[in-house]
């Protein structure tokens, strides 16, 4: 697989969550911190995303967007109101609804995906602080299509409803990270950007491909025909870390991932890692992660149980 299906298979993500609220006139919702990815439609009308750091945006209808692991956030229509907490949106959407015949009406799919827990790190590296897809961007290209096959099955009461729609967010939230749109807070860094630049592109397949490969930067530089010092410049500048960090981080996540699924033995996932001995993985990996990888392993099926 490339890098970047080999990252959306390790992060398993699941659309767990999706409601269409409806709110009229001024309003606004106030949302918790969250350690999941939340996407969101606007269906008609228009609001504002509101964040404390400063990348909040005006939202118009057809318009789509993602916020992984997001702070307290709010959204705003109108002029306004005092917040109403999400949860109690979800148990009476009738607090966003004016007595009578409103001037405005707002209305938006909102949802979330989960991840695999074990995988935390990989959401910031693929995903940025914001996506947000403008819809003429989203009407034209394949995930209008995407959204107009969601609104379609969320519409209906079909057999198989909740398999489809679950299916179809999933394929929602891979095509909004290619789509190509420039994210909110992230720079031109990130993993997207590498994959998008010609010889880091080919690097990343390089080190996804080939992770116990004993790479040196000049051995990669001199795979994708850049001199030493010029790959190790432009990898970090576009990926956000020097090739070498990322190559560790990447080699981790595989080690923590096959203690997880696999029954492999602590010498195969140790050169899976890059490393020649036990000892000298269990050391890092202790590094890394805090525990040592049987306690690790041990810890997280405490966790899933």
């Amino acid at each position: 697989m490339d890098p970047f299906s080999q990252i959306i298979a390790l992060l398993k993500p699941q659309a767990v969550f999706w409601r269409v609220i409806e709110a009229h006139d001024d309003w606004t919702i106030g949302f918790n911190p969250s350690t999941v990815v939340v996407f969101g439609q606007l269906i008609e009308g228009n609001c504002r995303v509101e964040r404390p750091d400063g990348l909040g945006f005006e939202a118009q209808a057809g318009d789509f967007m993602l916020m992984p692991l997001p702070p307290p956030w709010r959204i705003t229509g109108g002029r306004g109101a005092k917040p109403i907490d999400f949860k109690q949106v979800l148990d009476a959407p009738e607090l966003l609804h004016a007595s009578d015949q409103p001037r405005t009406v707002t209305r938006f799919m909102a949802g979330n995906f989960e991840c695999d827990a074990g995988n935390e790190d990989l959401i910031a590296k693929l995903i940025p602080p914001v996506v947000h897809v403008r819809g003429h961007e989203v009407s034209a290209g394949r995930l209008g299509a995407l959204l107009r096959l969601v609104g379609d099955e969320a519409a209906t009461e079909r057999p198989g409803r909740s398999l489809i729609l679950g299916r179809l967010l999933e394929t929602l939230l891979v095509e909004a990270l290619r789509s190509g749109t420039t994210p909110l807070g992230q720079d031109g860094q990130g993993l997207m950007n590498g994959l998008a630049e010609p010889k880091i592109g080919r690097a990343l397949h390089l080190m996804h491909q080939n992770g116990p490969t004993p790479w040196t930067v000049a051995t990669l530089a001199r795979e994708v025909g850049m001199s030493r010092s010029a790959f190790a410049a432009l990898f970090a500048r576009t990926v956000g870390l020097p090739p070498m960090d990322y190559l560790a981080q990447w080699r981790m996540t595989l080690a923590r991932n096959a203690l997880l699924s696999s029954s492999l033995p602590m010498t195969d996932i140790a050169e899976l890692a890059g490393y020649q001995s036990v000892s000298a993985f269990s050391t890092a990996f202790r590094r890394v992660n805090g525990v040592s990888p049987t306690a690790y392993v041990r810890e997280r099926q405490v966790e899933m149980e």
